[in-house]
């Protein structure tokens, strides 16, 4: 079993039960704080650990179904651990990304956009450009030969469409 505690808020609740049935637990902990009371050695294996927050009998329609999941797996645990990044680790070093959105963000973004494979390429392409001799700006993440980005849902892409080339922008 694996515990991450973190110093930075929402602090995580833990429910401990020493009862068989889970949904009456014997113990709340508050939930300002995370702590751990010392329990007897006899009830090691009687102790079960909870949810503090509960499903919702109705599910969302908004929501994807189980037949009808967005994300995979790799995608989750890769958005996890960016998570974990930001929480803990970014705000400790200095801000230095060049680009926005963040590269810890472009990242977020190439894998809910592409997946696993597609977002770890882009994601490491965006790393390595991520340097002083490096450019900055606006860097949507976005695969390798689409050209423009879409301003509104209804929009198309924009595109370079000049005849001649007195007319391209500088």
């Amino acid at each position: 079993m694996a515990v991450v505690i973190s110093i930075h808020r929402p602090y995580v609740t833990l429910t401990i039960s020493k009862n068989r049935n889970p949904l009456k637990p014997h113990r709340q902990f508050n939930e300002s704080c995370l702590r751990f009371d010392h329990l007897p050695r006899n009830t090691k294996n009687q102790l079960r650990c909870l949810s503090a927050k509960s499903t919702p009998s109705k599910p969302d329609p908004a929501s994807p179904q189980d037949g009808e999941e967005l994300e995979s797996v790799g995608v989750k645990a890769a958005l996890a651990m960016l998570r974990f990044y930001k929480r803990e680790i970014s705000p400790v070093l200095p801000r230095s990304c060049r680009y926005v959105p963040t590269c810890s963000e472009y990242s977020m973004e190439a894998y809910k956009k592409y997946g696993v494979l597609k977002g770890t390429v882009l994601t490491t392409w965006r790393l390595c450009r991520c340097n002083p001799l490096g450019g900055s700006g606006f860097d949507p993440p976005r695969w390798f030969g689409e050209s423009g980005i879409k301003l509104r849902e209804g929009d198309e892409e924009e595109e370079d469409n000049y005849d001649d080339e007195d007319q391209r922008k500088i």
